[in-house]
């Protein structure tokens, strides 16, 4: 693999962002899709939100395939859980889900996670 310029790195982080928001936000839609009582799957393949999760999932994809290419396997899979810390701000907003501390804790842990795995794919 050859060394990353500046440039490259700026671009894979912006594409990480993108990639793991879109992805969260996905699930969303897949959610709001959903029947509530578990109903018709026809219901489902009737909603325009579950047409619109399932685009971003495969952008998410693509922009995850554009990592792999640029980044060993062992490093991007790890930073993609940064999905969770946008799954959390999303159900939030969207789903006035409550921030707890444990939450908040387990966002630090998995941005030190990210962090280690991001600054140590060289060792």
């Amino acid at each position: 693999m050859m060394p990353l310029t500046t440039k490259d790195i700026i671009i894979i982080v912006v594409i990480l962002l993108v990639e793991t928001f879109l992805s969260s936000l996905a699930s969303y839609f897949l959610k709001k899709a959903s029947p509530a009582d578990g109903g018709s799957k026809i219901k489902l393949l009737l909603s325009p939100f579950f047409y619109l999760g399932g685009v971003m999932y495969v952008i998410a994809a693509l922009g995850n395939i554009y990592l792999l290419q640029k980044l060993p396997y062992a490093v991007v899979l790890p930073l993609g859980s940064i999905t969770y810390i946008w799954t959390m701000f999303l159900s939030n907003r969207l789903l006035g889900e409550k921030i707890t501390k444990r939450k908040i804790l387990g966002m630090i842990v998995i941005i030190v996670g990210v962090t280690l795995v991001a600054y140590g794919k060289g060792k």
